[in-house]
């Protein structure tokens, strides 16, 4: 084999394993994160609790990112919910920002859309 092609060979592989560049990411995953305006509402599944609720998309490039209880933000299996931007970075489930629908609620928070209804 010549050097060429082992060292084509070695990237190639690296690239597979996902050792490729990460471009306009703090994250693992490969790609920029994408931000796209989105209206709709939602109710919450009966798996909310296994995803968190965060103040910015985690994949992003914001260095403090903050996580807030299902219960401080008195959401749970059945609320309804307000979505106004998502966020994908090359996953099979996007990010959503949800704002809950009661009175007076100025809080929004990313959750995975595998938390949401039919997301």
């Amino acid at each position: 084999m010549n050097k060429a092609a082992l060292i084509l060979g070695v990237a190639g592989m690296a690239t597979t394993l996902g050792l490729g560049t990460v471009v306009g990411s703090a994250s693992p995953l490969t790609g920029a994160v994408q931000y796209h305006k989105y209206h709709g509402t939602t109710t919450i599944k009966q798996n909310y609790r296994h995803f968190k609720l965060t103040s910015h998309q985690p994949n992003s490039n914001y260095k403090i990112i903050k996580v807030t209880s299902w219960k401080n933000a008195k959401l749970k299996a059945g609320s309804k919910v307000k979505i106004d931007l998502m966020a994908n970075q090359g996953t099979q489930y996007n990010w959503y920002r949800i704002q809950s629908t009661a009175k007076h609620t100025t809080h929004r928070y990313w959750v995975y859309g595998q938390a949401l209804s039919g997301k």
